[in-house]
């Protein structure tokens, strides 16, 4: 059956306890398999996992896949108090719990793999394993400084990774990439990997290229419709925005986390779980080798793999990922 089939037929929406409401793919499993937690990133929705919804749930795994806070169906609130990651993961568990999921997998991708790494210490035997992908998992840490990142790599590697935090964060940014959806996301899911180091990067580069309304040809592994399916969830001719999941970032750079992350015990910092990163070797901003050096000291049992692939890898190399998730959750599961 078609992946996108298979994921319009599973989308629904569940109230929490909390009375929060989310979107979601929820698919029970068959046999004795377990259930995977899907998490998906910037500028993304469950939809975004289509292809790994279809493979996993034909074999069957149960699976679960929350339009996160902000995104699609779920509640899109505007206070950046509501995108605490300590918050966002209660939340996920709380869903979890909800649907009547016991211990599962759990698999994360760009900013869901921020919170995918503040559910693994707060909730560590609520889950068999952990995947990180792009992204690899972030311990709690001290005040986040985006200039100091932005000094750091251009002093290293020629460029900002997040020069484009600065564009993210201007009020004025919703309604200009509102007003230039397509434009935005052909951007962000360029077919050319090396032009994030660009026209998205560098400091101003982003908000030049959606202002003159640019775009650039999509990928081979985004077809015309599924471009237009993923757009639309943004679109405010839809009822979408840009808005709520900019919060993501805004609270970021408020550092609205840093009492949460300094309560967290040093054990609970630790990955103790299994623990899969699969990094992109064509990302310039999720950089594969410092992001496995980065997670290396905090994660036991640790297994790397970096494909032939830009930031999308879940979409580029759906193939190489199910088989890589497939033959790691084989191991866990012994």
């Amino acid at each position: 059956m078609a992946s996108d089939t298979v994921y319009f037929n599973a989308h629904s929406s569940t109230t929490l306890p909390s009375g929060r409401t989310y979107s979601h793919v929820h698919i029970v499993p068959t046999g004795n398999k377990p259930y995977i937690l899907f998490l998906h990133g910037f500028p993304g929705t469950s939809y975004l996992w289509r292809h790994q919804i279809a493979h996993f749930s034909a074999r069957g795994y149960g699976i679960v896949v929350p339009d996160l806070l902000g995104y699609r169906g779920s509640d899109k609130p505007a206070e950046l108090e509501a995108y605490r990651l300590k918050k966002m993961a209660e939340d996920v568990i709380s869903l979890l719990e909800t649907l009547g999921v016991g211990s599962c997998f759990a698999v994360a991708h760009d900013w869901g793999s921020f919170l995918l790494s503040r559910i693994a210490n707060y909730y560590p035997d609520r889950f068999l394993a952990f995947t990180w992908l792009a992204i690899a998992y972030s311990p709690p840490g001290g005040r986040f400084s985006v200039d100091e990142i932005n000094a750091d790599s251009e002093e290293k590697l020629g460029y900002p990774f997040f020069g484009y935090w600065e564009f993210f964060n201007d009020p004025k940014t919703v309604d200009l990439v509102d007003r230039n959806v397509e434009s935005f996301l052909t951007l962000q899911f360029a077919s050319d990997p090396e032009q994030v180091k660009t026209s998205f990067c560098p400091y101003g580069a982003a908000r030049a290229w959606v202002t003159a309304g640019k775009t650039s040809p999509l990928p081979p592994f985004i077809t015309p419709a599924e471009f237009k399916t993923h757009s639309s969830f943004f679109s405010p001719s839809h009822g979408g925005s840009f808005g709520p999941p900019l919060n993501w970032y805004k609270a970021m750079l408020a550092n609205i986390n840093l009492a949460d992350d300094a309560a967290i015990p040093l054990r609970n910092r630790h990955v103790t779980k299994p623990a899969l990163f699969i990094g992109c070797a064509h990302d310039y901003v999720a950089v594969p080798r410092l992001q496995e050096a980065g997670m290396r000291p905090w994660a036991a049992d640790l297994r790397v793999k970096v494909l032939d692939s830009a930031h999308w890898v879940q979409l580029q190399r759906r193939e190489e990922v199910n088989r890589a998730l497939r033959k790691f959750f084989d191991e866990v599961e012994g």
